[in-house]
Order: structure tokens, then C-alpha cells, then sequence
């Protein structure tokens, strides 16, 4: 594989898990993650210092199963977390997609994301990066 093709497959695979998401399709989004995958939203320590072990700094949402991914879907699907309901409608868009390494079993890859997102009649945008390890 050489590096125009790992980024193909990296583009590919990180829009589509955008699409699930603002589409509801919560199995198929599971799917992308592997049994033992790591799902880490890191809280900023300051203004400038982004946490950067789960493990010892405050964290939004650390998940290091797909199981642990099913549940939360679990519960936004069943209503069970009142912060779900109504369900929010939202619009990732994910742009600038960088392979930082590759080799035949993974693709390491950065890019930067923005959502818009509309719920209980207010809209709202939030923003971010996103670093991903895809493996084979």
C-alpha cells in the first residue's frame, strides 16, 4: 500500500463513520471499531493543555471496548439517558485528512471535524480533531 491509497481508505472510512452517526445507523457505526477499540474524547486541562492519558486526567468519554460502544448507543436509542431525548440532529463535516503513518496492518491518520448540531430548538456548533489508528 502506498500512501495515496492509505488515505483514500482513511477518507473513506472516517466520512462514512460521520454519515452513520448523523444518520442514526448506530450498529453500522459500531461496526467500524474493532472488539478492543479505544474511543477517547480528552477533556483541555487549560487553554492550552489537552489531557493526554485517560488514565490520570479528566476525560469526556473514555470507552476501550465496541461493547462499551453498544451500550451507549444502547441508551441513546432507549431513551434511558434523558440527555438523548429528543434525539439531536446533527452535521459532522470532517475535512483535512492526513496519513501521519502506514504499513500493511494499520493506517494512522489526523484530521480536524466541525458539528453542527440542532436540538430542543437551538442549534449549536462545536469543533474539534480527530486521530485515528485504523487496523486491517
Amino acid at each position: 500500500m502506498d500512501k495515496s491509497t492509505a488515505l483514500e481508505i482513511g477518507q473513506e472510512l472516517i466520512y462514512r463513520e460521520a454519515d452513520f452517526i448523523d444518520r442514526w445507523q448506530w450498529q453500522s457505526w459500531t461496526e467500524l471499531y474493532t472488539k478492543t477499540c479505544e474511543f477517547w474524547c480528552p477533556a483541555w486541562l487549560s487553554e492550552v493543555l489537552l489531557g493526554d492519558d485517560p488514565m490520570q486526567t479528566l476525560s469526556h468519554f473514555y470507552l476501550t471496548s465496541r461493547t462499551a460502544l453498544q451500550d451507549r448507543t444502547w441508551r441513546i436509542e432507549s431513551g434511558v439517558a434523558p440527555f438523548s431525548m429528543p434525539l439531536s440532529r446533527t452535521c459532522h463535516m470532517v475535512n483535512g485528512v492526513t496519513v501521519e503513518a502506514f504499513d500493511d496492518t494499520s493506517i494512522t491518520l489526523r484530521s480536524h471535524w466541525q458539528c453542527l448540531t440542532y436540538a430542543r430548538q437551538a442549534t449549536s456548533q462545536v469543533f474539534g480533531f480527530y486521530d485515528h489508528t485504523l487496523v486491517k
